[in-house]
């Protein structure tokens, strides 16, 4: 497990601005937080060292692209062994409707969150490629009626001085 870093309020102040607007530039940031952009630019290239900054990109909208279809989907595999799971691992990165993926200690193995244009897609990227995967046994499918919350910015509030 990775140890957490210890930041102070200017580090805190400039990751919630850049969860907020990841396209500021560091003279705007540096305005934001009262400060020149050199210290700033400093703070930001730490940042981006420590692994804590990963990347900056644009969250597009879903529906405004055709994509109507949220789909949760429980896999169970049929076996655990090590070359069975990295061909599942090696696979499922080869799927653009899956937007995520999560190891899973329970009942379910793998959780899987897919974004597809209609159910009718949907149906033929299940039989054709998600029930397809190596060692997948059972797929559950749950398909989100309406979205009540979704953000990508993480609460910073426990990050001690």
């Amino acid at each position: 497990m990775q140890k957490a870093v210890t930041l102070d309020h200017i580090d805190r102040q400039i990751l919630n601005h850049l969860q907020a607007d990841g396209s500021l530039s560091i003279s705007e940031l540096a305005d934001r937080l009262a400060m020149t952009p050199p210290p700033c630019w400093r703070r930001v290239r730490r940042l981006k060292d420590e692994g804590i900054l990963k990347r900056q990109s644009w969250h597009l909208d879903p529906v405004a692209l055709g994509l109507n279809v949220t789909i949760y989907a429980s896999v169970k595999l049929a076996t655990h062994d090590s070359d069975a799971t990295t061909a599942f691992r090696t696979r499922i990165q080869t799927l653009p409707e899956v937007l995520e993926c999560y190891v899973l200690l329970g009942n379910i193995d793998v959780l899987l969150k897919i974004v597809v244009p209609d159910m009718r897609y949907y149906e033929e990227f299940f039989y054709k490629k998600l029930s397809q995967l190596p060692s997948v046994r059972e797929v559950t499918s749950s398909v989100v009626m309406s979205q009540v919350k979704n953000t990508g910015t993480l609460p910073l509030t426990h990050l001690s001085l």
